[in-house]
């Protein structure tokens, strides 16, 4: 959208974005069972944040002013001062996917490691036990 100049529209992208990043956190918090629907459903955004810390990338929590940056350009700013923002914020996007990508890459390969050592482990003691 920002591409055909509609600012505003593009907000609205990249705070649906935004808003998935927490409910999936959020999800996954619950299955956790580090806290309850009840937990999160009354919070603000920056406190929703705050209470899923553990569970976001580090960039999303220093920078929990987005949201409200991008609603106010939902709400308030016009058109062209939502272009103006536009590839900053999507940059931050970008940023947060990253994180969200080397964490999932991170957990995988520790997945690997942990599976073909404890292989190793096997062997290893089979064979100190003969």
């Amino acid at each position: 959208m920002a591409s055909h100049s509609v600012g505003v529209g593009s907000f609205v992208y990249l705070r649906r974005i935004f808003e998935d990043f927490i409910f999936q956190a959020r999800d996954k918090a619950i299955e956790d069972k580090a806290i309850t629907e009840d937990d999160f459903i009354h919070k603000r955004m920056d406190e929703r944040i705050e209470l899923l810390s553990n569970y976001l990338p580090k960039t999303l929590v220093e920078h929990k002013t987005y949201y409200s940056i991008v609603s106010k350009g939902i709400h308030e700013l016009t058109e062209n001062e939502c272009l103006k923002y536009f590839d900053t914020l999507k940059m931050g996007i970008e940023v947060i996917l990253d994180e969200k990508i080397e964490a999932k890459k991170k957990e995988e390969k520790r997945k690997i490691f942990q599976k073909s050592f404890g292989s190793i482990h096997q062997e290893v003691k089979a064979k100190a036990d003969k």
